[in-house]
């Protein structure tokens, strides 16, 4: 039965699964969430005297009862419920009787739903800023490994400038630097109370909010009624777009990896088990693994669209955005998943010195040249000329150093700057 129809057993499977959709397996993410929640609302629920102490105490012992219950797989979330909500009601009101049908008094599975999504995102962005955080680590310890060995610089996928390994290697770890930052921000922009607001109109009851928002470490509560249930699908949409970013990232890493590994480029190649074989041609040696790295965005970007089309709503609640979790979970899975395996791919990698050497040549050298004429006092674009003529005397380039370059260039990464931002993010 519904709980919000005790009048009759009847239903129609077709109807229920299509209503329902994959509530109950996405709700096996948030059901813990869930129940903490619970447990802060019924203290709220005591200090406005809906609930007497020993009351509260009851309540407490079997929500955690629950909990246990639920991680240790002795109380499965079925298709018997409608979702978690009605899960958690339904064993209080096995266990405690008519005490356990208070606990959904001063709110709605709306804004009940809503602070176990916002608790779940939160965990899950500290998570996956981790992540971010360990890859940074490895490229910064391959840039330093490889800082001095030369490759070819490209622009348009043709040979440009001379650079160095340090340069590909530390340019992913600040971008990967970056998302981190980025996911803090989001996770903090999110960080909002919406508990106490019910369906989008508040309750006849002086709730306070206070509790909850402490009790479940909050940054603040989301203070309009019908604003919490206008935001829903809002906040989601913009954590999908922080998430796409280190995506963006690893797709382009993937695409550089997926090059130099070809037999053409010959720069680089990765551990054995990132590799997979060919089920006809015996010499093949695939980099299927980097290669559905590179796929993974379209999975966040695809969630993103669907999530946008979706919010194309009025005002208050409707039930469309129930399909707003899918977005959500669905996303943090594939990026989690996807960015996990990066650390130990990026230690794997192995670089050829003297493939990569061999590839520069000549003509590579010319805008260093024509650098080299500006310093004997010749404009800029004189000497581009000269040197793209070939005319007149070229002066011989001296060795780049770290003093001669430019911040943040092949011979001059500022290694130790981004080290120390790596820590000071890690610190938090």
């Amino acid at each position: 039965m519904k709980i919000w129809n005790k009048t009759t057993k009847a239903s129609n499977s077709p109807i229920d699964d299509f209503l329902s959709g994959e509530d109950i397996a996405l709700d096996q993410e948030l059901f813990l969430y869930d129940i903490e929640a619970s447990i802060a609302h019924a203290e709220e629920l005591r200090a406005i005297k809906i609930l007497k102490a020993e009351e509260l105490k009851r309540v407490v012992v079997a929500l955690k009862k629950l909990a246990k219950l639920f991680i240790t797989k002795k109380f499965k979330l079925t298709s018997k419920y409608e979702d978690c909500h009605s899960a958690i009601e339904d064993f209080l009101t096995k266990e405690l009787g008519d005490l356990g049908k208070k606990i959904h008094t001063g709110r709605s599975r709306n804004d009940q739903v809503l602070v176990a999504m916002r608790l779940y995102a939160r965990d899950r962005l500290v998570e996956i800023q981790a992540l971010n955080l360990s890859i940074a680590k490895a490229l910064l310890t391959k840039a330093s490994q490889h800082s001095a060995n030369l490759m070819p610089g490209y622009t348009h996928l043709q040979r440009a400038m001379p650079s160095t390994w340090g340069l590909w290697f530390s340019a992913f770890a600040e971008s990967f630097l970056d998302n981190a930052e980025l996911l803090s921000h989001t996770q903090s922009w999110m960080n909002l109370n919406p508990l106490g607001t019910a369906a989008g109109y508040g309750v006849n009851l002086p709730l306070k909010r206070d509790i909850t928002t402490k009790k479940l470490h909050f940054k603040r509560k989301q203070l309009n009624s019908l604003y919490v249930q206008n935001s829903r699908g809002k906040f989601e949409l913009e954590l999908l777009s922080a998430l796409k970013q280190p995506m963006l990232d690893l797709r382009k890493l993937s695409w550089d990896l997926s090059l130099f590994m070809t037999q053409e480029f010959n720069f680089l190649a990765l551990g054995p088990q990132y590799l997979t074989g060919s089920s006809i041609m015996p010499n093949k040696s695939n980099p299927d693994v980097v290669e559905l790295m590179r796929g993974s965005y379209a999975v966040i970007a695809g969630h993103y669209a669907e999530l946008e089309n979706l919010l194309s709503l009025p005002s208050g609640y409707h039930r469309d955005l129930q399909l707003t979790k899918r977005s959500l979970i669905h996303s943090i899975h594939a990026v989690s998943k996807a960015l996990s395996l990066v650390p130990g791919l990026i230690k794997s990698i192995k670089v050829n010195k003297s493939r990569s050497a061999e590839c520069i040549d000549e003509s590579m050298l010319m805008t260093d040249q024509a650098y080299a004429l500006v310093q004997t006092g010749v404009p800029f674009r004189d000497a581009y000329m000269s040197v793209k003529e070939k005319a007149g005397h070229q002066p011989k380039l001296a060795k780049k150093t770290a003093v001669s370059s430019s911040a943040g260039s092949p011979h001059n990464l500022q290694l130790k700057s981004l080290s120390s931002r790596l820590v000071k993010l890690t610190k938090g």
